[in-house]
């Protein structure tokens, strides 16, 4: 995975190296922190959206209906972090809260779940244990993953992963965004995000970019993200806030979104992942979890977010009414049709007394549905990495095409025979399968039909 999002990086990180961010409180009775109705609140012109130069949309998001709290933002559009750094995570509180509440795994653990997030959560419970959602990250704009899918079977995984890996930083794009929602709204697919969270290389001179790898990180302590009063702890509350006003834009147009923030954390190839001793035991990992979750549910007040824990390992468990699904990353060293049993059972360990939905968040082949279902390992989704984890590449992840357009699916990880067989078995949920919800159609996406058009020869 990481070579393929290096490659997609290279030119939006030379850009990143030039550019630079600019950038009473008391305890509730829900354990949450509670700021001063000055600080919360904001002008019309002020609620939430987003843009390429920030947080605002010229005024879209305000004729959508809003559903949770306004976002403050200053003039330029930007996080108002005045307002922002008012509200702070009482993590002992926030803590004790959520370990008094019962652990109800056929419920949410969003108190503030709207309609269309209680459908779709109600969807996956039914079909948990029963069949497997098969899902699609992208990256790229051009959908050729679908292409390959749809020209061998004639239909689409279910869900599409997205990532808000230029929501943050110092290049920004909206383009994801733009892509999930137009996936769900006319296509009723199901949309999931993650968060390759870019930070300043060096918190003290952000003209030198931003990374997620830490390996390529110079001067940025974890520690510090979760300590107030330091330049990594205002850089962490901005950026949360910044996915806050994505989230909001998502839930303004009727997507749920299955969040995966902080994933992989069990290694130490990303900034907030267990780097040492010292960040387990004092339990960073949590505290970056509890401020997402905090800001985004108890401060903001979100409804439209399904929660997924990625943290692998039991040095990164949170409490159990702070995500939905638990989820892992499993990339095979050599190809591996298999259903992955002994990850599933390293998850299932991990979660046996809270009864979560288990999922294979990331992977590189295609679990079979049989081997799957013959072993009992029926994982809630899986979704494969995008690139030439699906189609064939001429060199450096540029993809191989046909005179058509048309590309191949990669030989070493997958075959048109084998994709009509696992489509058409029973135990895969496929975009065909899904119910129709009610913010989105279920119509073939428009890249695919014109796509098609040229391949019949218009």
């Amino acid at each position: 995975m990481k070579k393929i999002i290096s490659a997609v990086l290279a030119a939006a990180m030379i850009l990143s190296m030039t550019a630079c961010s600019e950038k009473g409180e008391s305890t509730a009775s829900d354990g949450s922190s509670v700021v001063d109705n000055a600080a919360t609140s904001a002008s019309d012109t002020e609620s939430a959206g987003t843009g390429d130069s920030g947080a605002s949309d010229d005024g879209a998001q305000s004729e959508k209906k809003l559903l949770s709290n306004p976002i403050p933002l200053n003039a330029e559009g930007d996080i108002d972090m005045e307002a922002a750094l008012s509200y702070q995570t009482d993590f002992d509180a926030l803590k004790a809260s959520l370990d008094a509440k019962t652990v109800d795994p056929d419920k949410p653990v969003s108190e503030n779940s709207n309609e269309n997030t209680l459908k779709v959560f109600e969807y996956l419970r039914s079909i948990y244990g029963k069949q497997i959602i098969t899902a699609q990250q992208m990256m790229d704009k051009n959908p050729y993953e679908d292409i390959v899918y749809y020209n061998a079977t004639g239909d689409m995984p279910a869900m599409k992963g997205f990532d808000f890996i230029f929501a943050t930083g110092g290049y920004l794009s909206d383009d994801m965004v733009d892509e999930a929602i137009e996936w769900h709204q006319q296509s009723g697919g199901l949309v999931t995000f993650t968060w390759h969270w870019n930070v300043p290389v060096d918190v003290d001179d952000h003209s030198k970019g931003y990374a997620f790898y830490q390996e390529d990180i110079v001067n940025w302590s974890q520690v510090n993200a979760v300590t107030p009063g330091t330049k990594e702890y205002e850089q962490v509350i901005h950026d949360i806030d910044l996915i806050a006003t994505k989230m909001q834009r998502l839930e303004s147009e009727g997507v749920t979104v299955l969040f995966r923030p902080l994933h992989e954390a069990s290694g130490s190839w990303f900034w907030w992942g267990i780097q040492d001793r010292s960040t387990a035991e004092n339990e960073v990992f949590q505290k970056l979890w509890y401020m997402i979750f905090d800001r985004l549910e108890n401060h903001h007040k979100l409804t439209n977010i399904i929660w997924v824990w990625n943290g692998q390992s039991k040095h990164c468990m949170v409490s159990p009414n702070a995500y939905d699904i638990a989820g892992v990353d499993f990339y095979a060293s050599s190809e591996d049709h298999s259903a992955q049993e002994s990850q599933y059972s390293k998850l299932e360990g991990m979660n046996a007394d809270s009864g979560k939905m288990l999922a294979l968040s990331e992977c590189g082949y295609i679990p079979d549905p049989a081997d799957c279902k013959e072993k009992g390992v029926m994982w809630l989704y899986y979704m494969i990495w995008n690139g030439d984890f699906v189609y064939e590449t001429v060199g450096n992840g540029i993809v191989k095409t046909d005179l058509t357009g048309t590309p191949s699916p990669n030989p070493e990880r997958m075959t048109n025979e084998m994709l009509v067989e696992y489509f058409g078995n029973d135990v895969f949920i496929t975009h065909s399968d899904l119910p129709e919800f009610p913010t989105g159609t279920k119509a073939i996406p428009e890249a695919l039909t014109t796509w098609e058009y040229f391949k019949n020869g218009g």
